[in-house]
């Protein structure tokens, strides 16, 4: 749920935390970042908010993120092979990295809207977040690796030196929930 400030200054108060310009600084920036579908690593947002508060530690920027997550109003990116990065976005969405140039794009899936109350049902679980992540080949790289004789799909996917090692790498799912009746 992306808040406005305002709602942003309540919630914080509200949850007993204090509500400090710097705080605010980090989620304006990580909303920022949001609509222009980046996703930030810790020391990027810590660079841009020292801009506005020159003293500002990297601790501040870290323990502000961990506050945005445990509030649901941002995420960590766990794509191998890469900084952790944040989302801003809370909406329902897949990130889809490309395993080239490491970019990460936000697409668009409704069809993923509800999916955690389906699954909490199904699982008996008291859902606390969802995660979707993808990685391949962007279409930039995909252009580049034609160009350059590189084949860009299967497992030859990885002849540019990117990881394809992914959450379930064995092939096999840590657990597997009940089929739906």
């Amino acid at each position: 749920m992306a808040l406005a400030m305002e709602e942003f200054r309540r919630l914080l108060a509200d949850r007993g935390y204090r509500v400090t310009a710097q705080r605010l600084a980090i989620y304006e920036l990580l909303q920022e970042n949001a609509r222009r579908s980046h996703h930030p690593s810790a020391e990027e947002l810590y660079q841009q908010a020292r801009k506005r508060f020159p003293m500002i530690s990297p601790a501040t920027v870290y323990n502000t993120l961990e506050l945005l997550v445990e509030l649901g109003l941002a995420s960590q990116l766990g794509f191998p092979g890469d900084v952790q990065r944040y989302d801003g976005n809370p909406h329902a969405h897949a990130n889809v990295q490309c395993i080239d140039c490491k970019a990460i794009f936000d697409v668009d899936a409704g069809a993923l809207e509800g999916i955690g109350q389906r699954v909490a049902e199904r699982s008996e679980f008291v859902i606390l977040g969802q995660r979707f992540e993808f990685y391949g080949i962007c279409p930039r790289c995909q252009e580049r690796r034609a160009r350059d004789g590189l084949p860009a799909t299967g497992d030859a996917a990885t002849a540019g030196g990117g990881e394809t090692a992914g959450p379930q790498q064995s092939g096999k799912p840590d657990a597997v929930l009940p089929k739906e009746a």
